[in-house]
C-alpha cells in the first residue's frame, strides 16, 4: 500500500518540487562503485551515496527522513517497514538531486532570487487557514522559520536553474491544442450552467433575539419594495445590502455554477430564478436576502474556445515535465553519483490519460510520487456566499 501521511501537513516544503525529476534517478543512478570505508549499513557515518565533490552518509539521510516525517505528522511505525525503504529511497535521490542542481546554480546568474523568495513566503503565509496561527503551524510541523526561509530559498534557486536551464520551447502551437482537444473530446465533461446574479443581504446574527429578526426583516421587506416598484436594484444594494464583497458593487456577485455556493438553499433560488426576475426575499444561515439573475449561461459540450487556457496549461506542464526529467537524467548522469544503499524503486507508473476530468484531471508536472507524496497548501476557496460586514 502506498505511504499516505496520517494527516495533511502545514505546508507544501518538502522537496516536492524534486520528487517527480528524481524518479529517473533510478537508472542512471545505480552505479557500482567503490565501497565507503565504513562498512557497516548501520552505522551513521556509513556513506549513502557520493560523487567525486561530495558525500552523503546515514547520519545526513535519517536527519532530512525525520523531518520529512515529523512533517507529515507521522512515524515510520505508522508508514511501514516495505514503505519506510521507498521513502528512504526517495528522500536519498531528493537529497541527491538538490545538492547537484544547488551546486549548478553556483555557477549561473541568477537573478531576482530575494524577490522570489520573499514572495513565495508572503504566499506561505497567506495559505494559512482563518484562526490559525502561523508560529502554531510550523512548530506542530516540526518546522522553525529558518527552516521554511532556507526551504523557500532552495525552492527558488532551483526553479530559476530548471527555467534558465531545462525549459525551451514550453507554449503549445493552436495546431497542439486543437489536435489534443479533439482527441480528447469525448471525455471532457460538459459545461454546466452558470447564473449571474446580484443580491441583497441583511445579515442575522446567530444570537439574536425574535425582536432583532423581525427588525431585520423589516429592513429587507422595505428594500425588496423599494426594486419591486422601480428603483434602481444596484443602487438599493449599495445602500442597504451588508454583504462586504457584492454590496460595494451593487450586489454583484458574478458567474457561479452549481455547488459553489456553500449554502444549498441559496442555489435553489438561483438557478430557479428566471433572467431578469427579482426572487421572494428568503432566509439562509447568513441572513435575509433577495437576487436578481442578471445573465444566465445554458450548459453543454464544453467549447474549445472555453478549455482552451486549461489545455495550453496542461500541455505546458506536460513538456515542463519531460524537459526537467530529461534535464535531471543528464545532471545525474554526468555527476557520477554512486549509490551505497539499497534503493527500493516504486512501480512503473503509465502515463496519465485526460481522464473523465479532461486536462484538470491530470496530474501537475510538480506532482510527486505517491508513496512519499506531502499534500500542498490549499488556500481556502472563495464563496458566493461571501461573509457580510458586521
Amino acid at each position: 500500500m502506498a505511504y499516505s501521511p496520517v494527516r495533511r501537513s502545514v505546508f507544501n516544503l518538502s522537496k516536492n518540487y524534486l520528487a517527480l525529476p528524481a524518479l529517473l534517478l533510478g537508472g542512471a543512478a545505480l552505479l557500482a562503485g567503490c565501497h565507503p570505508a565504513v562498512t557497516d549499513p548501520n552505522d551513521p557515518k556509513f556513506v549513502v551515496a557520493e560523487t567525486k565533490s561530495w558525500q552523503l552518509t546515514n547520519a545526513d539521510l535519517d536527519k532530512e527522513i525525520a523531518s520529512v516525517l515529523k512533517q507529515h505528522q507521522t512515524t515510520a511505525e505508522q508508514i511501514g517497514p516495505a514503505n519506510m525503504l521507498k521513502v528512504k529511497t526517495q528522500t536519498l535521490k531528493n537529497l541527491v538531486l538538490e545538492k547537484l542542481i544547488l551546486a549548478r546554480a553556483a555557477t549561473l546568474p541568477l537573478t531576482d532570487v530575494d524577490k522570489d523568495e520573499a514572495t513565495q513566503f508572503a504566499a506561505v503565509k497567506q495559505s494559512v487557514p482563518p484562526g490559525q496561527d502561523f508560529d502554531q503551524l510550523l512548530k506542530t510541523a516540526g518546522l522553525t522559520l529558518d527552516d521554511v526561509k532556507k526551504q523557500i530559498h532552495e525552492r527558488v534557486v532551483i526553479e530559476k536553474v530548471l527555467k534558465a536551464e531545462a525549459f525551451k520551447n514550453d507554449d503549445p502551437s493552436e495546431q497542439e491544442i486543437n489536435d489534443f482537444y479533439l482527441k480528447n473530446k469525448a471525455s471532457i465533461p460538459p459545461t454546466p450552467s452558470q447564473v449571474r446574479a446580484s443580491r441583497i443581504l441583511v445579515h442575522i446574527d446567530e444570537k439574536a433575539t425574535p425582536a432583532e429578526k423581525a427588525a431585520k426583516k423589516k429592513i429587507i421587506t422595505k428594500a425588496y419594495d423599494r426594486v419591486i416598484h422601480g428603483e434602481d436594484f444596484g443602487k438599493v444594494a449599495t445602500q442597504v445590502s451588508e454583504d462586504a464583497s457584492s454590496a460595494p458593487k451593487g450586489g454583484d456577485l458574478d458567474y457561479f455554477r452549481p455547488g459553489e455556493n456553500p449554502d444549498a438553499g441559496f442555489d435553489n433560488v438561483a438557478f430557479k430564478t428566471k433572467q431578469g426576475e427579482v426572487s421572494p426575499v428568503f432566509e439562509t444561515p447568513l441572513g435575509y436576502q433577495f437576487l436578481k439573475v442578471t445573465d444566465i449561461k445554458p450548459g453543454g459540450e464544453t467549447s474549445l474556445a472555453t478549455i482552451r487556457p486549461t489545455i495550453a496549461r496542461y500541455l505546458r506542464e506536460q513538456r515542463m515535465k519531460e524537459q526537467s526529467t530529461a534535464y535531471v537524467a543528464k545532471l545525474v548522469a554526468d555527476s557520477g553519483v554512486v549509490y551505497h544503499m539499497t534503493m527500493v524503486e516504486p512501480p512503473a507508473q503509465n502515463a496519465p490519460p485526460a481522464g473523465p476530468g479532461g486536462p484538470d484531471g491530470a496530474p501537475p508536472a510538480s506532482a510527486p510520487p505517491a508513496s512519499v507524496s506531502t499534500p500542498p497548501v490549499e488556500a481556502p476557496a472563495a464563496a458566493t456566499n461571501s461573509t457580510p460586514a458586521k
